[in-house]
């Protein structure tokens, strides 16, 4: 049985998103590659996406963040600590954290961003439920936003059609110890950094010698657009998903009966059913619907989260899986109880 004390007090009392207006359909693709909505749904599950039009990172997260708070009742003066996920800021400073705490008004926050990829949004919760053990702290305001459609190459088939921009936030507070964290398990796989990559283009200083390619990129292959070893990333996220999430239940003594639910990186139907099969639960019990979101990375799980609350489908008390896996490679698990 589940320890029914979790080992980090905390309550999420809000959720909310933001996708932009515009959402593109897999037959609009047809105008720039070789493609069809067959070819799309069949390999992925998605139908759809949205893609900003003019949106920054720090608009679409503000409006994430507004109707989070507004799902709390919390104003922006009670936010301690703002933590944003994103590997696509609009700066390289001020950070989007920064941003996001002049746009909402939260004067006493401080802030931070973090680049973990998909897995964005568990390390966030795991780093939120810290800050929280604080008794100057008590509330937390994590953002996950992604202009994935920045970095996207639009002549490459095999990635341009899976990625969706957007942001989603959660409002979380400390806990009375009846909801909150059981156990954690985060992770790395560095040495195969170079499966998914985004190179960051600067000029060198007019002091550097004229034989530049004396210290190449350690990913020699990086673009300034994602690039993608599709096979190898499906194989390491099937596998760290299903292993993550045995690891947080064994840690927390509980098994797969006590899981109500499974909210996992929404990156592609086929990983979450291969996952699922290889957890030994019905697909019911895994969160999918990327169908009209794409792969918005670390955006996906506190998205799907705020759609499982609103909807019913997780309500107060339910114990949740949420895991994510993607670039570095990074990957992450958490189990709470909600």
């Amino acid at each position: 049985m589940i320890n029914k004390e979790p080992i980090r007090p905390l309550s999420i009392d809000g959720t909310g998103h933001y996708l932009p207006q515009l959402e593109v359909g897999n037959d609009e693709f047809r105008q720039l590659v070789d493609t069809s909505d067959e070819w799309i749904r069949t390999r992925t599950g998605i139908r759809s996406r949205h893609l900003a039009e003019g949106e920054a990172v720090w608009y679409m997260g503000a409006q994430a963040a507004r109707a989070a708070l507004a799902d709390a009742c919390c104003t922006a003066e009670e936010i301690d600590v703002i933590l944003v996920t994103t590997v696509t800021p609009d700066y390289v400073t001020p950070s989007v954290s920064c941003v996001i705490q002049a746009e909402l008004g939260a004067r006493r926050a401080f802030c931070l961003d973090l680049n973990v990829a998909c897995s964005g949004f568990v390390y966030a919760l795991d780093l939120a439920s810290r800050y929280l053990q604080d008794p100057a702290i008590s509330t937390v305001l994590i953002v996950a936003a992604e202009l994935l459609s920045s970095i996207t190459d639009f002549t490459d088939r095999s990635t341009c059609v899976l990625f969706g921009d957007g942001a989603a936030a959660v409002l979380v507070r400390r806990g009375d110890g009846t909801s909150g964290i059981h156990a954690v398990e985060l992770g790395a796989e560095g040495e195969k950094g170079e499966v998914l990559t985004a190179s960051i283009e600067r000029p060198t200083s007019p002091f550097a010698a004229a034989d530049r390619g004396r210290f190449p990129l350690r990913f020699s292959a990086a673009r300034p657009t994602l690039q993608m070893a599709g096979r190898e990333v499906f194989r390491f996220a099937v596998t760290v998903l299903a292993d993550s999430v045995q690891a947080v239940l064994a840690k927390s003594g509980a098994g797969m009966e006590d899981l109500d639910y499974v909210i996992p990186h929404q990156a592609n139907d086929r990983i979450l059913e291969a996952a699922a099969k290889r957890l030994g639960i019905s697909s019911d019990r895994v969160y999918a619907g990327l169908d009209t979101i794409g792969n918005t990375s670390s955006v996906s799980i506190p998205l799907a989260l705020d759609r499982c609350r609103r909807s019913g489908r997780v309500r107060r008390g339910d114990t949740i899986a949420i895991c994510g896996f993607g670039g570095g490679l990074t990957y992450g698990a958490a189990l709470f109880t909600l």
